[in-house]
């Protein structure tokens, strides 16, 4: 047992070299856009009576809100889930980790009610984090007993609906390394051997499936752009990967014809990989159902000013992004507020700009031991094999904690917004990047408005309705979630009047 454990913490030792910032196309100077630095708290200015005290005056902005323009259903948020563990090899023998699994029972519910509760789509990283090998070598099976069945568990107990099915690599024995690290296929032109490959990819599916996984989701490849980034991954050129996804997709398709089949999960129809299917195989757009973007720890203003590069040849397709997360650099540049503030802002800007139905946060949680914890995790917890304190001493094994900056960024979003609730336009007199503002209806028919305040001032939203309304507001920043506001009644304007660095939800009675 002691060899076991010494194994595992060698493991997640040599897993914080492994995952570094390969996984953005932007550089790291593009995200330097806005700096703010958290003042020192002092005992003369840390009055909590006064933290709440609403100034007298303010700055506000005016807004109406728009009834008889609805938007998009916004189907649901999703998140990603670490059911395995970094490793050196990717063998079916490595140390068993992972998320569900590896938590105590008691934990895993409460993870379940707590966290998720309120999430549509869970993302399942084949590949990487599900990545139990057939003895043939050509397909994913659980890896080691009980990973399908706490991840379903998991499911059940906070109701996520289905998972998105994204490639990392695909099984060894298709790639030119016989690893699932690095590498790509063995032979883009052998139509044999592609169609036998494609077919391989289709019996994942039906795995799953049978399994009871329902498929929402199913992508062919994360991030192909990247050539030899340290961990799973198989490398597509342009042209491999739309004549691999042309033969792919019509299978996914006859399979079950409800999955949603995404593409690119770098740049969407705006990047290089997009336009090679637009613009010169536009017979393979039949099978494009979303374009997928990563965009991590992106200023939320920048959703603001791209959105027409974002929009430009959609070809009448959604556009959403599926992973949203912090690396350490942005972690040290900007503070906990601000990325804080900055989630929810990312969420209500690509559904209002971009018309986005859906929204992918990264990972639910992250082992205490790896470096990128507080940027990619809605929390932590130890792993049964780690006894190191590594800033949580006295975390149990198997026990969880949140990360507030990013859990409190998404959790009114999780209570206030239910699935297929629609959006509704909302007249800004001026667009302001710290003040984000952002309506929908909800399936009983009230309205839910959202707004937030990036800043270190007071800020108020003076917001005409159609009529008279009745709203309970709810404030969601660094010392709690679903703080009460108290109410506003029988009004025709709503009087936002927002913390700084809160995030607020006006919800109709």
């Amino acid at each position: 047992m002691k060899k076991r454990q010494m194994i595992a913490r060698l493991v997640f030792l040599i897993g914080l070299f492994l995952f570094p910032n390969a996984m953005t196309s932007c550089s790291k100077e593009e995200y330097k856009t806005y700096h703010h630095h958290e003042k020192q708290p002092s005992d003369e200015n840390d009055d909590p009576d006064k933290k709440d005290e609403i100034p007298s005056k303010m700055s506000s902005g005016n807004y109406q809100l728009l009834t008889s323009q609805p938007g998009q259903v916004i189907e649901g948020l999703g998140f990603e889930i670490q059911s395995d563990n970094y490793s050196e090899r990717y063998e079916n023998d490595d140390p068993e980790f992972g998320v569900p699994w590896d938590l105590a029972p008691a934990e895993r519910t409460r993870l379940a009610k707590e966290m998720l509760s309120g999430f549509r789509y869970m993302r399942v990283a084949m590949g990487i984090w599900f990545r139990g090998i057939s003895d043939d070598r050509k397909n994913f099976q659980e890896r080691f007993p009980g990973q399908v069945n706490s991840l379903l568990q998991l499911m059940n107990d906070a109701g996520v609906e289905g998972i998105s099915m994204e490639y990392w690599s695909p099984a060894p024995y298709w790639k030119n390394n016989n690893s699932l690290n690095n590498g790509t296929l063995k032979d883009y032109n052998d139509d044999n051997f592609l169609e036998e490959f494609t077919d391989a990819l289709v019996k994942d599916a039906k795995y799953m499936k049978e399994q009871g996984f329902k498929i929402s989701s199913w992508g062919l490849q994360n991030e192909s752009q990247h050539t030899n980034p340290s961990y799973p991954h198989c490398h597509y050129t342009e042209d491999q990967l739309v004549k691999v996804f042309g033969m792919a997709a019509p299978k996914i398709r006859a399979l079950d014809n409800t999955i949603e089949i995404i593409y690119d999960t770098n740049s969407g129809n705006a990047g290089t990989y997009g336009e090679k299917l637009w613009k010169e195989n536009p017979q393979l757009l039949q099978y494009v159902d979303a374009w997928v973007y990563h965009r991590i720890g992106d200023n939320s203003d920048n959703v603001m000013k791209r959105r027409e590069n974002y929009l430009a040849n959609n070809q009448g397709k959604p556009i959403y992004q599926n992973e949203f997360e912090y690396f350490r650099e942005q972690v040290k540049d900007y503070t906990r507020e601000w990325r804080m503030v900055n989630t929810a802002q990312s969420i209500m800007n690509w559904m209002t700009f971009i018309q986005s139905p859906k929204w992918y946060w990264l990972h639910a949680l992250k082992p205490i031991s790896e470096i990128d914890r507080e940027g990619f995790g809605l929390g932590v917890y130890r792993p049964s094999a780690e006894n190191r304190g590594l800033d949580y001493p006295n975390l149990k094994h198997g026990h969880f904690t949140y990360e507030w900056s990013n859990y409190n960024a998404i959790a009114g979003f999780l209570k206030y917004m239910p699935w297929d609730s629609r959006r509704y336009n909302i007249k800004e007199d001026e667009e302001r990047s710290n003040n984000r503002v952002m309506a929908w209806k909800k399936p009983d028919g009230k309205y839910v408005i959202a707004v937030t305040n990036r800043s270190d001032e007071w800020f108020e939203f003076k917001i005409t309705l159609d009529k008279e309304r009745s709203f309970n507001g709810h404030r969601y920043n660094k010392e709690g979630v679903n703080l009460d506001l108290g109410r506003q009644t029988d009004s025709s304007i709503l009087s936002a009047k927002v913390k700084p660095w809160s995030i607020d939800f006006w919800v109709e009675e």
